[in-house]
């Protein structure tokens, strides 16, 4: 499955607005509530957990039912997001990455933002 970075954005928004140990369920609801797919939520969940953006757990059943355990935005995931949730910050990084000709990654990201605000 290919990762949609808005949804990514947007699950690191809703994490934010949370407090610790949310439920994975009110997040992914928050972001299909924005017009995202669930898909898309749950796989950019899965992602970011795995990018060490959020701090959990992400375990699967032979029917690829995905659960998750969400404890907290890890500091690196608080960089992240505290940098692009402003949505004039998010546009220039894409910029960014679209004039350089960076692939949009989690890391290129990353380093766009440290490049641009840090």
């Amino acid at each position: 499955m290919k990762l949609n970075y808005e949804v990514l954005r947007q699950v690191m928004i809703e994490m934010q607005n949370l407090p610790t140990h949310p439920q994975a369920s009110v997040v992914i609801k928050n972001v299909v509530d924005k017009g995202y797919s669930q898909s898309d939520a749950v796989y950019s969940l899965k992602q970011a957990i795995d990018a060490g953006l959020i701090e959990g757990s992400v375990d699967t059943d032979l029917s690829n039912t995905y659960y998750f355990n969400l404890r907290d935005i890890t500091p690196e995931g608080h960089r992240f997001i505290d940098s692009i949730s402003e949505e004039t910050h998010w546009n220039k990084v894409k910029n960014v990455l679209k004039e350089e000709g960076i692939p949009v990654t989690i890391p290129a990201i990353t380093r766009t933002i440290a490049k641009l605000f840090l």
